[in-house]
């Protein structure tokens, strides 16, 4: 899988087998690796690598060396710019960014001490490990040939390359965040104040987006990116569709509950927050499976390859404790796509006006109990539990005839998904609830049917 914005290629190195033939007692592992590197580190650092080096303008690092066995070439449009260190306490994905940064720009030996403070500061961060390996690589004399290492060419050990070499391509190859300024992820039509936040994540790009939610007028949803993160889905993809597939659901879902300071194993983490899979329509077309739940990570990983989890999104525990310390999270749209679209905050949305006049419908005929008019507005595909509209219309028809005491049908979020068909879930607050039972948060899921938007699914959240 090669990215538009950073490429490995494999070159021919100088030298490499004999100092790899030094190395047959040892197993191809990333801390071997390192041992090895680290024996140079004295010549490393006294001698002047300078004409390896290429130059910011060459735009890459490594790019002139006839020794080194992987080289990274950027693309120049990427805006790396970099001449210190990041203070300590900064993020490792802000430190391994920041390394590149001054790779690009030449500062090499900033960029090395850059990333020896990151793999001191995150041990378990692999790909870190693996980027101090390179650069101590670098500056041998006769550099090691990884393909040359035994237990390099097994399964195991190539596939955790790559998988290395690809988390490193995903970190860097995503939208900056000055050029997500002012965008939001189309799927979202509207959103009321009440909503604290909105998850978004990009599986192309192994990346979780966390907004903080500004609107004030809820047809004019307004948001701020809080957190940029990379991320894991399954082990075979996405596109889940059964118990034990490997695959991560896509769709439009919400979060259940908390689960920060639970006992979990400790493949969890720092925590978790489980979501409601399956969905609705998930039912409906004979998804199974559960458990589906965004977690940090093992203790021994700061970070999973790309595809590693058996269905989960896993992300570093360091974020995901900040994130679980957040109050309100309950409720909160979690949007998993193959690859978001990215639209502006102030873009005119013709399915959203078409919508919204059979969504008010729906509500004028609740509040007026124009029962007549209202069941038109269901599918006769409509399914709850297992059963049908007919089952299900009394309890609709007895509740619209429960009106004005409680005050009006407030709306929480409108939510579009399109993929074999076109969908929108709503989250409403309707306070006009028979004698006795508490107000409900009611979520339904509408279906486009030819021209006409008809309810699929209703039920309390």
């Amino acid at each position: 899988m090669k990215s538009k914005s950073v490429r490995y290629e494999q070159t021919t190195p100088v030298s490499a087998k004999p100092a790899a033939q030094k190395l047959r007692p040892l197993f191809w592992t990333i801390p071997s690796l390192l041992a090895v590197c680290a024996m140079a580190a004295a010549w490393f650092y006294t001698h002047d690598n300078q004409s390896r080096m290429t130059t910011a303008q060459q735009g890459g690092f490594f790019a002139n060396s006839v020794v080194n066995t992987w080289r990274v070439q950027f693309d120049p449009s990427l805006n790396f710019s970099s001449t210190s260190l990041l203070p300590l306490g900064s993020t490792a994905e802000a430190m391994l960014e920041n390394v590149y940064a001054l790779l690009r720009q030449g500062e090499r030996s900033t960029a090395v001490a850059q990333t020896e403070q990151l793999v001191t500061s995150f041990p378990h961060f692999q790909l870190g490990q693996l980027l101090f390996a390179e650069l101590l690589n670098e500056g041998l004399a006769q550099p090691i040939d990884p393909k040359e290492i035994p237990g390099k060419e097994t399964a195991s050990g190539e596939d955790r390359y790559d998988e290395l070499l690809l988390e490193s391509n995903r970190r860097l190859n995503r939208p900056t965040i000055d050029t997500l300024k002012g965008l939001m992820p189309s799927n979202i039509i509207s959103l009321s104040p009440q909503n604290p936040y909105v998850i978004a994540v990009d599986a192309s790009k192994s990346r979780l987006y966390w907004f903080a939610n500004k609107t004030v007028d809820p047809l004019k949803p307004r948001l701020e990116l809080l957190l940029d993160t990379y991320v894991s889905v399954g082990q075979k993809g996405t596109g889940k569709l059964r118990e034990g597939d490997g695959r991560t659901p896509l769709g439009v879902y919400f979060v259940n509950k908390n689960l920060k300071g639970q006992p979990l194993p400790d493949l969890y983490g720092a925590g978790a927050l489980t979501l409601n899979y399956p969905n609705a329509i998930d039912v409906m077309r004979g998804q199974t499976g559960s458990g589906i739940w965004l977690h940090g990570t093992p203790s021994t990983q700061y970070a999973r390859a790309p595809w590693a989890t058996d269905g989960c999104v896993v992300m570093s525990n360091p974020e995901m404790d900040r994130l679980l310390s957040l109050k309100n999270l309950e409720r909160t749209p979690v949007l998993i796509a193959d690859k978001l679209e990215w639209v502006s905050s102030d873009r005119s949305v013709p399915d959203r006006d078409a919508f919204k006049k059979t969504l008010d419908q729906w509500i004028h005929d609740r509040q007026t109990s124009n029962l007549e008019s209202l069941k038109t507005l269901y599918s006769p595909q409509y399914q709850r539990d297992g059963k049908g509209l007919s089952a299900w219309w009394p309890e609709i028809a007895a509740t619209a005839q429960v009106t004005g005491h409680g005050g009006p049908v407030n709306l929480q979020s409108i939510l579009q998904w399109k993929d074999t068909q076109d969908y929108i879930v709503v989250n409403v607050y309707n306070p006009n609830t028979p004698k006795g039972k508490v107000p409900q948060q009611l979520r339904m899921y509408w279906a486009k049917e030819g021209n006409q938007w008809q309810i699929l699914y209703e039920g309390p959240v």
